[in-house]
C-alpha cells in the first residue's frame, strides 16, 4: 500500500502497513478466515465527506498483514503491533479516500488503457484469472469493487504529480546534495569491466543426453564419447582464441560462431558489469585479463568462453555529472511527497471524517473524536 503521509512512514505501523500490500502479502492468500473481531464490525469503517469505506476492505488488508508477519495476538508485541497494524490501515484508507475524492474534484480521469492494464497486471500477480475471483470472493469482493482499489491506487499518482507542478531543483541543490552524499552507498560504483565474449556451448549433461539419444550409448561408451565430445569443444574454442590473438576481428568471430544468443548478434558485447554477474569461473577471469588483451579459454557451466576486456574500472564513487539525475530524483521526490503530505494534513483537518467504533484506535482517537 502507498504511503502518503511522509511522518507516518517512520512509525512502526506504517512499516507493518508496507506488509501488508495486497499484492504483495495477499497473493495466493485465499482462506476467507477473518479477524476475530470479523463477527462484531459494523459495516463502515469511517466515512470521508459522507463517502463509507467498506469493512471488507479493511478486513482484506488486516488479514493480509496478519498473515505476512506472522503476529500472534496471544503474546504482548503480537497485540501491540497488530494494534499498530489496525491503526495504521484506518489512516492508510482514509487518506486514500481522501486522494480520490480529490482527484475526481480536479477531474484527474484515468485512461482506460491504463486502467485496464494496472487490473490485468493484478490478476497476473494473483496467478491468473480464477485465483483472482477466488481471492475476491474470500473476502466478499466483486470485481466492480476492486476495480476502486485499483483506482485509488491510480489516482494517488495523478494527485501526486498534479500537486507537484511548479516545482523544480536547482544545479546548485543538485551539487549541495551531492557533496554531502558522496560517500553514501548508493553513490558508490562497484569495480568494473567492460568485456565481450565467444561462447562454445558445451555442458557435459547435455551432450551426455544427446549421444544416449541419438546413440543409444550408455555406460563406459558413453563417457567416453561425452569426453571426446567435450575435447572436440574446446579445440574449437582454442582455434577461435589463436585467430582473435592473431588479430581477427573478435567481434566478426563472435557474430559467426559463438553459441550466446544473448550477445552474439551484438559482437559478444556483454556490456560492463561488476562481480559475481556471471559465473565464477568467468568472473575470476574477466577481472583477472588487462584491458585489450583476451584470457584463455575458460570453462564454465555453460561451456567455453574466450573473453575480451575493453576496460577495467577500480570501484569508485560515482562524479557528479553521473550522479545527477539519481540525484534529481531523489530531491524531487522529496518534495513531491512533501507537497502530498501537507496537502493530506490540510485535507484531513478540513474534511468531515467519522471513524467508526472500534475503529478509532491509538491516535485516531484525538484527531477524530466523536
Amino acid at each position: 500500500m502507498q504511503h502518503f503521509v511522509g511522518q507516518r512512514a517512520q512509525k512502526l505501523c506504517v512499516l507493518l502497513l508496507t506488509a501488508a500490500l495486497l499484492l504483495s502479502a495477499g497473493c495466493g492468500s485465499t482462506s476467507s478466515q477473518s479477524s476475530n473481531r470479523a463477527d462484531t464490525l459494523p459495516p463502515v469503517v469511517a466515512t470521508v465527506a459522507d463517502r463509507p469505506i467498506a469493512t471488507r476492505l479493511y478486513e482484506m488488508y488486516l488479514k493480509n498483514g496478519r498473515e505476512e508477519l506472522g503476529l500472534d495476538p496471544n503474546t504482548e508485541d503480537g497485540r501491540k503491533k497488530l494494534e499498530q497494524l489496525r491503526e495504521g490501515i484506518v489512516s492508510e484508507l482514509i487518506d486514500r479516500t481522501l486522494v480520490a475524492q480529490e482527484a475526481e474534484r480536479r477531474g484527474l480521469s484515468i485512461p482506460t488503457e491504463q486502467m485496464a492494464k494496472a487490473e490485468q497486471r493484478a490478476i497476473e500477480e494473483f496467478g491468473g484469472d480464477q485465483k483472482y475471483d477466488i481471492y475476491l470472493g474470500a473476502h466478499k469482493l466483486t470485481r466492480d469493487e476492486y476495480r476502486e482499489v485499483i483506482k485509488m491506487e491510480i489516482y494517488g499518482g495523478l494527485l501526486r504529480q498534479d500537486l507537484s507542478k511548479g516545482l523544480n531543483v536547482s544545479d546548485e541543490e543538485i551539487q549541495k546534495y551531492y557533496e554531502a552524499h558522496k560517500t553514501d552507498q548508493p553513490f558508490q560504483l562497484p569495480e568494473r569491466v567492460t568485456a565481450s565474449h565467444i561462447l562454445i556451448a558445451a555442458r557435459p549433461n547435455v551432450i551426455s543426453q544427446q549421444l544416449q539419444q541419438e546413440k543409444n550409448l550408455t555406460g563406459d561408451e558413453l563417457k567416453t564419447a561425452t569426453n571426446a565430445e567435450m575435447a572436440k569443444r574446446r579445440k574449437m574454442a582454442e582455434e577461435l582464441r589463436r585467430k582473435a590473438a592473431s588479430g581477427a576481428d573478435f567481434a566478426a568471430l563472435a557474430r559467426q560462431s559463438s553459441e550466446d544468443p544473448s550477445s552474439r548478434d551484438k559482437g559478444g558485447d556483454l556490456g560492463t558489469f561488476p562481480r559475481d554477474t556471471h559465473t565464477r569461473a568467468f568472473d575470476t577471469a574477466a577481472f583477472a585479463v588487462k584491458p585489450g588483451s583476451l584470457s584463455e579459454v575458460v570453462q564454465s557451466d555453460f561451456g567455453y568462453h574466450i573473453i575480451k576486456v575493453k576496460a577495467h574500472e577500480q570501484a569508485r564513487a560515482m562524479t557528479l555529472v553521473e550522479a545527477r539525475d539519481e540525484v534529481r530524483n531523489r530531491l524531487m521526490g522529496e518534495r513531491e511527497a512533501g507537497r502530498l503530505t501537507d496537502w493530506l494534513k490540510e485535507a484531513r483537518h478540513k474534511t468531515k471524517i467519522h471513524v467508526n467504533e472500534p475503529f478509532r484506535l491509538g491516535a485516531l482517537k484525538t484527531e477524530f473524536p466523536n
